[in-house]
């Protein structure tokens, strides 16, 4: 299959990868910066992470195929087991956005979910995953609704039929210089969501 002319252009420019690559360094040293950022949080707080959660270090990762796209990841904490999730995703998607995400699943969520439901209710301006994978992380609707548009019934539905739930937020690209001050808030929020106590 022949390139098309825009192809060839692309394949000529070397410019633009160079850029990426650089680009690429400052989103991991900005991610290493939010994670020194998150330790200090995690060791401030009282919260009772279920057994086997890694917060001792964030792991960063990256990728080229999210949807297309690159993407930039920093789970911290973190524990993904066959039937427990605790994992606090931050994420630079490549061309939308820088997002927080906490994923739960497993025995807090199972075993709190009546208080985390109410604690959910009484928020704003938090995404809440409606989608029966919690994988995916674009905000369309077949994924995340605001959680204004959710009673507690549907909450616990959604609880009910696929084990998890995901809460998320998202500030635009251009906003590189907040990363790090909307991480710690979303953190700290999402942390009151979840907390049993």
């Amino acid at each position: 299959m022949t390139p098309t002319d825009e192809e060839l252009e692309i394949l000529k420019d070397n410019h633009f990868l160079k850029v990426k690559n650089e680009l690429s360094s400052k989103v991991i040293m900005h991610l290493s910066e939010i994670e020194r950022a998150l330790h200090s949080e995690i060791e401030k707080t009282n919260f009772n992470y279920p057994d086997e959660t890694f917060i001792k270090a964030g792991k960063i990762s990256k990728g080229e195929q999210y949807q297309g796209l690159p993407y930039f990841i920093l789970d911290y904490p973190r524990l993904f087991k066959q039937n427990e999730v605790f994992s606090f995703r931050t994420m630079l998607w490549w061309g939308n956005h820088f997002s927080c995400t906490l994923h739960l699943s497993g025995p807090l969520l199972q075993n709190n979910k009546e208080k985390i439901c109410v604690q959910l209710t009484r928020m704003k301006d938090i995404y809440f995953c409606v989608n029966d994978t919690p994988w995916e992380y674009h905000y369309k609707k077949s994924n995340y609704l605001n959680i204004n548009q959710l009673s507690k019934d549907k909450i616990l539905n959604q609880i009910e039929e696929n084990g998890f739930i995901k809460l998320s937020n998202y500030i635009s690209l251009d906003l590189w210089n907040e990363y790090k001050s909307f991480t710690l808030t979303t953190f700290a929020r999402f942390l009151r969501c979840v907390n049993p106590i």
